[in-house]
């Protein structure tokens, strides 16, 4: 078997960065229509609180991609997958609809996310809107989970430029015709742009399942248990429920503050900062879940990793210490003078995030395709009930102090966490033979 090329690395990892990086340029791009709202710093608190807690409703949704990769073998589990994603998007999006119309979402606002009323009814307005999304994207990860197995990444990145094309032209509209709320025009631009991506996709990997569909009943086409599915998905579901909560725990935390829609709005402005600065190294778990076949390819593959955090390292130097950053938040966003102070030294922490990102993305890669998942329940549970406990002290201590920096300083803690567990158990995988047995005799030595 030939090692795993720099080339082919290099040609399967390109276009999940241009995936990931026009996935989180959605983030920014709404806040372009969100800053130009009559009121701003409502708008960014209700949209933001509500894709929070969106995001934690359907974070089961988000593994659908990451398990189908790891368990389809053929056209059987292709319909088994496809079933139970289904089945996951479609109560995601029942849960979601009755926090958002109904008392059962009372408790989330009244106790959890405290914040002010009309924060609250902006926040149940954008939550309606986007209750389409879990079953968008349930139906999307099976598909592109196809095309990663094939290795067709380019798909991928054609699918989401077009989701990005669509949700860019819609936050023009708004913006040009001044619309009354920039966060209810983001929320729909965001679902239009996911169906988007959707129809695309599923029509571009049809040959396969076409395919697939020729091939039943062949060798590799075993009928997949339910119980597998659930044994390798359920611990990435909880690692991923754990993953989209930390947002609700710091909206939470920060509207314990005097001044909740400040640094609820502030922290909105910094995430998808955070997220589109560094959001390519997501895509590194995909390449060390699908590419390497031994010790050799997982060594090359690393070191490609450290040079893309390095890159990545200097992209976000760029975008958060120099005056590049004023042009983000005074051009783009339009940020009053009081957020800009809020915003200011939460940005200036962005660049640990590449460096604790990168090794929990390979990290947790090696995991899965080893089926060794069971780490990430107890790691994410761990990890959720430290930072939570350490909000909620520091701002009970210290009530005065800046809930933006606060609030970024506690996501990247959490990658740090996840970061430092996962590598430590993929190592020893690797070293115990668990992942890659069969060695050259110069790999043993």
């Amino acid at each position: 078997m030939q090692p795993v090329a720099l080339r082919e690395i290099f040609r399967f990892y390109l276009p999940l960065v241009l995936t990931s990086q026009m996935m989180t340029l959605s983030g920014p791009l709404i806040n372009v229509a969100v800053g130009r709202s009559a009121e701003p710093k409502l708008e960014f608190a209700g949209y933001w609180i509500g894709f929070s807690i969106l995001m934690f409703v359907e974070s089961p949704c988000f593994v659908v991609q990451q398990v189908a990769a790891t368990l389809l073998s053929g056209y059987r589990s292709y319909r088994r997958l496809l079933f139970g994603s289904l089945l996951l998007g479609v109560g995601a999006t029942a849960t979601t609809i009755l926090f958002a119309v109904t008392p059962a979402g009372d408790p989330i606002f009244d106790y959890l996310i405290k914040t002010t009323a009309r924060a609250e009814v902006l926040a149940r307005e954008v939550l309606l809107l986007l209750s389409p999304t879990p079953i968008i994207i349930s139906i999307r990860g099976v598909a592109n989970a196809i095309a990663l197995r094939e290795k067709r990444t380019g798909l991928i990145a054609q699918a989401t430029g077009a989701r990005l094309f669509v949700l860019a032209g819609i936050v023009a509209v708004a913006v040009a015709v001044h619309t009354s709320s920039g966060a209810l025009a983001g929320a729909a631009a965001l679902v239009s742009g996911l169906l988007t991506e959707m129809i695309l996709v599923l029509h571009r990997t049809k040959t396969f399942r076409r395919k697939m569909r020729i091939d039943r009943g062949g060798p590799e086409d075993q009928i997949l248990p339910y119980g597998e599915i659930l044994r390798v998905a359920w611990p990435i579901a909880v690692s991923s429920y754990v993953w989209t909560s930390i947002r609700p725990v710091i909206n939470a935390i920060l509207g314990r503050l005097p001044d909740p829609e400040l640094a609820q709005g502030g922290f909105g402005v910094v995430l998808p900062i955070l997220l589109l600065s560094c959001s390519p190294l997501w895509a590194l778990q995909n390449v060390t879940l699908i590419l390497p076949e031994s010790r050799g390819d997982l060594r090359r593959i690393l070191r490609f990793s450290m040079w893309a955090t390095v890159v990545f390292v200097v992209v976000v130097v760029g975008m958060t210490w120099t005056p590049l950053r004023w042009i983000i938040l005074r051009s783009f966003f339009s940020l009053s003078d009081e957020m800009e102070r809020a915003v200011i030294p939460a940005l200036l922490l962005l660049v640990l995030e590449p460096l604790f990102l990168t090794t929990r993305s390979t990290s947790q890669g090696l995991l899965i395709k080893a089926r060794r998942t069971s780490i990430f329940t107890s790691v994410s549970l761990s990890k959720i009930a430290v930072l939570a406990a350490t909000g909620f002290a520091l701002v009970r201590a210290y009530p005065g102090l800046n809930g933006v920096f606060l609030g970024t300083a506690l996501f990247i803690t959490g990658e740090l966490i996840d970061g430092v567990f996962y590598s430590l158990k993929a190592r020893s995988l690797v070293l115990g033979g668990v992942l890659f047995p069969a060695l050259t005799g110069r790999e043993r030595a």
